[in-house]
């Protein structure tokens, strides 16, 4: 049974902050959690779109972010057990350092309601960068519909799951299910199909499978939906067609290939939803209770080694650091300034010199093309020094960053380690630092 205990609510003291808020308390009230208001000082804008960076007269003198937060702090309603977090450094890795310092079972963030996405959105980026339980809230002036968190609500609501059958899509599932036997919502499944398929039996295919993920214990039986075309599109369609109050996504992938040549689904579907967005992040892996207590743990500059490097590492922070003892060092600084270890990487050794290959000869054929295009630019002269300083016996170390403001702090930390040749890529340009 779904159980969330504690939501944290990172807000931009913005005029898009009171509708954040209510949506929070509410999910709050709802399921009896502690809300934790948190406000970060150097990347104030939460959701781009509606943030203080496009207020009107933002360049004058404001109210200090402690007494604004004690003033958001007064108007909730009483009853309502808050606390309040304060922090100064990029907003993402904030965002992710402030969710498992509080054990958040889920984070609302605001975001606008745009169809072209970018990545200035804190919440494309968070979906981009870590698996974080996120409820998205539009501005009002996008959002047709948002949920009530009430018991037996009068009204039933409709929540619309789309999922592809695959076990990324079944925790979204899962969620839903648990969200109606709460709150009585009406589930609708939601299965796209390619537009290549023009034959029934896929379609009957899918109901199948439908009929089959739905549990005994639903106070009413789902509504299930075949659509075809882009899905992405046909997840906003349908969530409009049906009057849908919430759209409940599965873990969005994040695998290079797939971020160059188009968004992933769930990202996709962010913007043009004309209702929230309620991800759902895939299950940690468990534990391995079995294995031997005497087992030391690896270090992490073992545990982060990369087996394959980006042909054209897009968003990545890379430097040089001189021995694996300074790489462990380097990355445990990283981690307590609050990038995810997800985001972090390493080369060393044969394996490290391998993966990053400046001619593409173990990589196949995408990778020597790729190499061959990257001849004539910066980044190959900044691959094969690469390579000729992990072969004399140094680390390289990759960090996956958006935020300007990261970037800094992160080749600060690079610079207090002895770190050399550092240089942030991004699309089309390299800037060394």
């Amino acid at each position: 049974m779904l159980s969330i205990r504690t939501v944290l609510c990172p807000v931009d003291l913005s005029a898009s902050t009171a509708r954040q808020v209510d949506v929070a308390v509410d999910l709050c009230r709802g399921f009896g959690a502690r809300l934790i208001l948190h406000h970060n000082q150097v990347e104030l804008a939460i959701g781009a779109g509606v943030g203080w960076m496009w207020e009107p007269g933002h360049g004058q003198p404001a109210m200090r972010p402690e007494k604004k937060l004690q003033e958001v702090q007064a108007t909730l309603p009483a009853g309502t057990e808050v606390e309040t977090r304060l922090t100064r450094g990029p907003i993402v890795e904030a965002v992710v350092a402030v969710s498992r310092a509080v054990s958040a079972d889920l984070v609302v963030l605001s975001t606008r309601g745009a169809e072209s996405d970018g990545d200035d959105s804190v919440t494309d980026r968070l979906l981009e960068s870590a698996s974080l339980p996120i409820f998205a809230v539009h501005d009002a002036h996008h959002e047709h519909r948002t949920p009530a968190f009430t018991a037996a609500s009068a009204s039933h609501q409709a929540l619309l799951v789309p999922t592809d059958f695959t076990p990324t899509s079944q925790p979204a599932v899962d969620v839903a299910f648990d969200l109606s036997r709460r709150f009585g919502f009406d589930v609708h499944l939601l299965h796209v199909l390619p537009p290549t398929a023009s034959n029934g039996d896929a379609a009957d295919d899918a109901r199948r499978k439908m009929a089959a993920l739905v549990p005994q214990d639903l106070p009413r039986r789902p509504h299930e939906h075949i659509d075809t075309g882009v899905p992405a599109r046909a997840i906003a369609r349908v969530a409009d067609a049906v009057a849908a109050v919430c759209i409940v996504m599965g873990e969005h992938v994040r695998t290079p290939t797939r971020h160059w040549f188009r968004s992933d689904t769930s990202r996709a579907v962010l913007h043009p939803s004309p209702c929230p967005v309620w991800y759902v992040p895939r299950p940690a892996p468990a534990t391995d209770v079995s294995a031997p207590a005497s087992v030391p743990a690896r270090r992490l500059v073992e545990e982060l080694q990369d087996s394959g490097f980006h042909f054209w590492p897009s968003s990545y922070l890379h430097g040089i650091v001189d021995s694996l003892e300074e790489g462990e060092s380097t990355l445990g600084d990283m981690i307590a300034a609050g990038i995810p270890k997800d985001q972090l990487h390493t080369w060393h050794g044969p394996d490290g010199s391998a993966a990053i290959d400046p001619a593409g000869l173990n990589h196949g054929r995408l990778a020597r093309l790729w190499r061959t295009l990257e001849k004539a630019t910066p980044e190959r002269e900044l691959l094969e020094r690469y390579a000729s300083e992990i072969e004399a016996g140094h680390v390289c170390i990759g960090v996956q960053i958006a935020s300007p403001e990261g970037v800094r702090v992160l080749t600060e930390i690079f610079k207090q380690h002895g770190g050399h040749l550092i240089s942030y890529f991004s699309v089309g340009s390299v800037q060394r630092l």
